[in-house]
């Protein structure tokens, strides 16, 4: 994937993370509908599940807006894509296989060693994934045992179920509209609180669960990866540092929605800047001295950004081996950054200079064979400038009654075939719009033709 891809935006999901450590903690089980419910504490032998939202008591999660149905008279067809990766020797299927291989090539990418597939937790994610979808919901807890997919309540009576022995362990789950399951773990990266996970150095084992179906007319797709550890890796130095964005970093994204992660890490904001973060092993305690960002230009550090300081001294959600600073306007693009970290962890002093360079603001365009068409005539639809590292997109059109068919020639050019339906003397106008998401929202190209006799 080209660090370009990074940009691909926060596709309807919801997701969550679960990290197991040390003491024990209650948890709610949170529903699209905002009801929630209690879920029971872990075996007292075992370290109970922590998640986003439970020092708070909050519902945990991230949530980017989606009607979860097509808009009126509207259709929404996928583009054929580049095809998928495949399997490996665990037997992951052509869903779950890119999941893993993005959660890794951000692992790799922060200087952190890959996570292996698991089969124990393979079967657990999957299993979790097809409940999630057979309920149309998100939840990391199970409540009707009568499912056929039950596997268990919470995430620890899953992994506890296939005897997985862990030291550490955790779950992440998606839920989007969208058949690009990458673009889960992108989500994943941008909400802060669930970035933490994904860059945890204290996990080596995986499993990613995955299940694309239809809903309402739109495509859901059902995400889980459950990470573990059976035996804790060697503890890295103090001075071993995870930085994200890392030093020298290209094409990072420019901007961040607080709104769609649950808890909010930016409560009254509604677009700010793409998080930056430090991070230690869990193991580990990190101590926030000073954290700032400026724009290079020039060479020349510029003005320091205003920003917000997520540290467990000033965020209880927020562990206490992570921090993250997120400017409060969006990152410019193509312009390149530079951040100043000092601190402590476990006591001893530790400090951080990098510099990082955002993507270029290159959006797509959309081209028509001609303006008008007569009834049941052809138009041809061309794209410009897509970034075909991020998979299928969608072409939706309204009304959807005007267009018999829809072909794709390529993966950039599409022939449509209107129909009869317009009985205006002026002429019926189609509009046409493309993007990653299977409910037409947030269109990265547009544009409009007219059907005339």
């Amino acid at each position: 994937m080209t660090e370009h891809g990074l940009t691909l935006a926060l596709a309807s999901a919801v997701l969550a993370l679960f990290s197991l450590v040390a003491g024990a903690q209650t948890q709610q089980d949170w529903k699209p509908d905002g009801s929630s419910s209690d879920t029971a504490k872990a075996p007292a032998a075992k370290a109970p599940v922590r998640t986003p939202g439970n020092a708070t008591g909050r519902p945990g999660g991230v949530v980017v807006s989606s009607t979860r149905t097509l808009p009126a008279e509207t259709q929404s067809v996928r583009s054929p894509g580049k095809g998928n990766a495949p399997p490996d020797l665990v037997a992951l299927n052509a869903m779950e296989h890119p999941v893993l291989e993005r959660v890794n090539y951000y692992r790799t990418l922060a200087g952190l060693l890959p996570v292996a597939a698991e089969p124990r937790l393979l079967k657990v994610a999957q299993s979790h994934s097809s409940y999630l979808d057979s309920i149309n919901q998100i939840s990391h807890y199970e409540t009707d045992r009568s499912n056929p997919y039950y596997t268990g309540h919470s995430p620890f009576d899953r992994i506890d179920a296939v005897k997985y022995d862990y030291a550490h362990a955790g779950e992440v789950i998606a839920r989007q509209p969208s058949a690009h399951p990458p673009a889960a773990v992108d989500a994943l990266m941008t909400a802060i609180y669930h970035r933490f996970i994904i860059l945890s150095s204290d996990v080596t084992q995986a499993g990613p669960g995955a299940v694309l179906k239809a809903h309402q007319g739109t495509e859901e797709l059902s995400v889980t990866v459950d990470f573990g550890t059976e035996t804790a890796p060697p503890l890295p130095d103090p001075s071993d540092l995870t930085l994200y964005p890392i030093d020298g970093h290209q094409g990072v994204p420019l901007d961040f929605d607080p709104q769609q992660e649950f808890p909010s890490p930016m409560p009254g904001h509604t677009l700010v800047a793409y998080p930056v973060s430090v991070q230690v092993d869990s193991r580990h305690t990190l101590v926030v001295d000073t954290f700032a960002i400026y724009a290079v230009t020039a060479g020349k550090r510029g003005p320091r950004l205003d920003a917000k300081l997520l540290a467990h001294s000033v965020d209880e959600e927020t562990p206490g081996h992570a921090a993250a600073l997120i400017a409060l306007a969006p990152f410019a693009p193509s312009t390149t950054y530079e951040v100043t970290f000092s601190g402590s962890v476990n006591g001893a002093n530790v400090s951080r200079t990098w510099r990082f360079t955002t993507a270029a603001d290159a959006p797509a365009s959309m081209r028509f064979g001609s303006p008008t068409v007569a009834p049941g005539g052809i138009q041809t639809v061309m794209l410009d400038g897509i970034d075909s590292e991020k998979g299928s997109y969608y072409t939706c059109y309204k009304p959807a009654r005007l267009v018999a068919s829809l072909k794709h020639e390529t993966e950039t050019e599409m022939t449509m075939t209107t129909s009869g339906e317009c009985h205006l003397e002026a002429g019926c106008q189609v509009t046409v719009m493309t993007t990653y998401h299977s409910d037409c929202s947030k269109p990265f190209a547009t544009g409009t033709f007219t059907i005339a006799r």
